[in-house]
């Protein structure tokens, strides 16, 4: 099996020089503020779906759900992104593998944020490698994004719960 952090898999992007931080325009402005009389609702959806994916992923010895420092504070979360630390390696297959296994069964997944200090900018600017954030590398190195935003439709949702439960049995 690859090394996680050399895995190029269909997430892999390269950040070649430092961007920039453009600005919304007035019509993207318009649209937000439109889209706020209804957030109440995205966040109350976005919360089921998150309930639903932690009661039905929960049990499953080589994944693990996102988990809150406080739990106190769950009322106070919008979850933008869910993302599971998956044990690749204890269900015989790589991200790569795993994300195309899903793809095929109708779910799209996603690994967001490779750690800054591995992209080339700051490797060929700062000298930094792997090593330099530990614990940054061993997340990434299990993270993998499940679908949630607030149009999921519950039989999609189960869809995706079922494809992840697959994983380990190879069915």
């Amino acid at each position: 099996m690859a090394s996680q952090l050399s895995e190029h898999g269909p997430w892999y992007y390269e950040m070649q020089a430092l961007g920039f931080n453009y600005r919304i325009t007035d019509i993207q402005c318009a649209l937000g503020i439109s889209q706020l009389k209804r957030l109440d609702q995205f966040v109350a959806r976005r919360r089921e779906i998150v309930r639903r994916y932690n009661e039905s992923l929960g049990d499953l010895s080589w994944l693990r759900t996102p988990g809150l420092a406080n739990p106190q504070n769950r009322d106070l979360i919008s979850w933008h992104l869910y993302t599971v630390q998956i044990d690749f390696k204890s269900i015989g297959k790589t991200r790569t593998q795993v994300m195309n296994e899903l793809r095929a069964r109708g779910v799209g997944t996603q690994v967001l944020y490779i750690p800054v200090h591995l992209q080339p900018w700051y490797r060929q600017t700062f000298g930094y490698g792997p090593g330099k954030c530990p614990i940054a590398e061993k997340y990434y190195q299990r993270a993998l994004t499940l679908p949630l935003y607030p149009s999921l439709q519950d039989p999609d949702l189960e869809r995706v719960i079922a494809a992840v439960r697959k994983l380990s049995t190879g069915l």
